[in-house]
């Protein structure tokens, strides 16, 4: 019994495990950054990415705005058809170089440029650059899943791309030349496979100025509440699948040695990471070269810091706090807040000929350009999810050797959290969520499955009840009914009740002696063969007295003169028999004979009279009484008698019979 409770209980855990478990469903993917600061441009944190078959490794940027992965071609990436004087470290600095003509796995789409007639990647910043495009094996991070036929372009040219670029765009890439070809993105094909849960993603471009440097963050379909500080503010996609993550930006404001308003009218403004530069209106550029003390370099179009300015600047604490929101006015806003840290950049060859400090600001020509770039992102964490249509754009968080959170985002379909994170400002608690309806379901499941084992267990405890019930009852009707008093009490000669212990000692007419008395106790007369100690299994017929036998109710004869172990303790009226010295014989009724010597016809006593004196073989046998008696050591069954190994008298002729043994008293 007990082992079938241990079961139930095991059996009920592990259906509530299975049911609360999520195990089988994919979970958000997390993207390690490659724990490098690099770019002419920078530095920014990169992340690796494995190209082809067999894998060739890259380091590359995250472009939040690009479908397709960028990677810089080993055949003139670092050649001097792109360099007027190739660096010396050109492809370590580049990010690595990768020959995709030596993939088994390649198949080439053909030479296209990223965009045309002012659409496609970079299309609104001017970006003109030719790629191979083509269809690869591609896998994120050093150990990430590999997806095939994905799209991959090689470039070599150092702008505007020095580094390669890694897409995280949900939109396929068309090729109207090819027949109107489309290929996935990676996002997609990451949904499609099942690796992913959501089209969503979350990511941060790292700060090496913060804390000990803090590298940047990518996680598909989950982020990490960790990094970033917890609002209420959620916001809309827009319509323009090139230019989706729009944002209202309410109000730019300057501290530091003084302070200012930097943005007078509230624009809608792009999040873009392609880019490192802040796109703004003319007037907010004006205001930021009177607040920081900033020239534009005519030569490279930098707004170059030389050192004694930046130190100054670093002196000041200055910041720019950016408020944002859904709408241009009114509504729940988030502040970022960056720090001169996060604008002191520094721009390499080529972008100049020598390693400068320069300002990531870019004058915009047209609200189409309004984008805040890479610079921002160091300090705002980003998570969109495509599904929702909606975004996110949190403060970064900075703690010291704070431990991951991971959230999941799940499928709109499964009812949970999506990119609000999962939580509310009320509950403040990042790592809770909703149970879907599946969950909900499966619970519902496995409390009938529970209550039908529950019932199924009570049902077998009281059948094994019953069937115990029955079972003594059925016991205690099979025991043997109690022997008659007066059969035990009677002769017994020749006969053994079902309790008697077998193998017993044969009697003679003698061994009888007077009798039994019926209906009172006697003296019983009887002689017995043993040396030192009764013979195993004899049976006293007479009730209890001086010198007889008690026999329980149950048929166990209790001997007298006994231990507790069954061992008889001889008493002084035992004396040897001449023919046979080391045979005793007990007497216990003063005047008769040892072997009966009073033969069966003479008178007996009163007290005689009353007794029953059994029948000898003779007389069985039709023998007359004036046959001469038997020897008190002679048989009257005609039978030559033999010792067992315990000293038992057996005949030859009959099978032995086996005994309990003695009984103790």
């Amino acid at each position: 019994m007990f082992c079938f409770d241990m079961f139930m209980l095991w059996a009920f855990s592990a259906l509530i495990a299975t049911v609360l478990s999520d195990d089988t469903s994919p979970k958000a993917l997390v993207i390690p950054a490659s724990q490098h600061f690099e770019g002419n441009d920078g530095p920014w944190s990169t992340f690796d990415v494995r190209v082809g078959t067999p894998e060739q490794y890259a380091r590359v940027l995250v472009s939040t705005a690009s479908p397709e992965t960028f990677v810089v071609v080993s055949e003139y990436g670092c050649s001097s058809a792109v360099f007027a004087a190739v660096p010396s470290n050109c492809a370590v600095s580049r990010g690595n170089l990768v020959n995709l003509n030596q993939s088994s796995s390649r198949h080439e789409l053909g030479l296209f440029d990223i965009n045309e007639n002012g659409v496609g990647l970079g299309a609104t910043y001017g970006y003109s650059q030719r790629s191979q495009f083509g269809l690869d094996h591609l896998g994120i991070g050093l150990t990430g899943p590999v997806l095939e036929n994905q799209t991959v372009a090689g470039f070599a040219t150092p702008e505007p791309f020095y580094l390669g670029v890694f897409g995280l765009n949900n939109q396929p890439l068309n090729f109207t030349v090819l027949g109107n070809f489309s290929a996935p993105s990676f996002l997609t094909t990451l949904k499609d496979q099942k690796k992913i849960p959501s089209l969503s993603w979350s990511y941060t471009a790292g700060a090496k100025y913060r804390l000990k440097q803090v590298y940047g963050q990518l996680i598909f379909s989950g982020y990490d509440t960790s990094r970033f500080e917890q609002n209420s503010v959620s916001f809309t996609m827009a319509e323009d699948i090139t230019r989706d993550l729009v944002v209202a930006l309410q109000s730019v404001s300057y501290s530091g040695s003084s302070s200012a308003t930097l943005l007078s009218n509230p624009i809608d403004v792009f999040i873009d990471s392609t880019d490192p530069n802040l796109w703004l209106p003319a007037e907010a550029c004006d205001a930021f070269e009177k607040a920081f003390g900033l020239t534009l370099d005519s030569k490279s179009g930098l707004y170059l810091v030389n050192d004694t300015h930046r130190n100054a600047l670093l002196d000041s604490n200055a910041e720019v706090t950016f408020r944002l929101s859904d709408g241009k006015s009114g509504g729940d806003t988030v502040t970022i807040v960056l720090p001169f840290a996060a604008f002191d950049l520094t721009a390499g060859y080529p972008l100049v000929e020598s390693s400068s400090h320069y300002f990531p600001l870019k004058r915009a020509n047209s609200s189409d350009q309004y984008t805040l770039g890479r610079t921002f992102l160091q300090e705002a964490y980003l998570t969109a999810d495509y599904e929702r249509k909606t975004f996110n754009v949190s403060a970064c968080a900075w703690n010291q050797g704070v431990q991951q959170n991971i959230v999941t985002i799940t499928d709109p379909a499964t009812g949970a959290g999506g990119a609000t994170g999962g939580w509310s400002p009320s509950s403040g608690n990042s790592s809770s969520s909703n149970l879907s309806t599946g969950a909900i379901a499966g619970i519902a499941v496995a409390c009938v499955v529970v209550g039908i084992l529950v019932a199924l267990a009570f049902a077998i405890v009281i059948l094994r009840k019953r069937r115990k019930r029955i079972s003594r009852a059925f016991a205690v009707s099979a025991r043997p009914p109690e022997p008659d008093e007066s059969i035990l009490k009677g002769p017994v000669f020749g006969h053994a009740s079902p309790s008697t212990p077998d193998r017993s000692m044969p009697y003679s007419a003698a061994d009888v002696g007077s009798g039994v008395h019926l209906g009172r106790a006697s003296t019983a007369d009887y002689s017995r063969s043993g040396v030192d100690s009764p013979a195993s299994g004899s049976v006293a017929v007479s009730g209890s007295g001086a010198g007889g036998s008690t026999v329980e109710l149950d048929g166990r004869q209790i001997r007298p003169n006994t231990e507790l172990d069954g061992r008889e303790v001889q008493k002084n009226t035992m004396e040897p028999v001449a023919e046979n010295p080391g045979v005793y014989e007990l007497s216990a009724t003063p005047g008769v004979t040892a072997g009966g010597s009073k033969r069966l016809g003479e008178p007996v006593s009163d007290r005689e009279a009353t007794s029953v004196t059994p029948p000898s073989d003779e007389e069985r046998r039709g023998k007359t009484e004036s046959q001469s008696p038997p020897s008190p050591m002679t048989s009257t069954m005609d039978t030559s008698w033999v010792r067992d190994e315990k000293g038992g008298a057996v005949s030859p002729t009959t099978p032995a019979r086996y005994s309990h043994g003695a009984r103790p008293f």
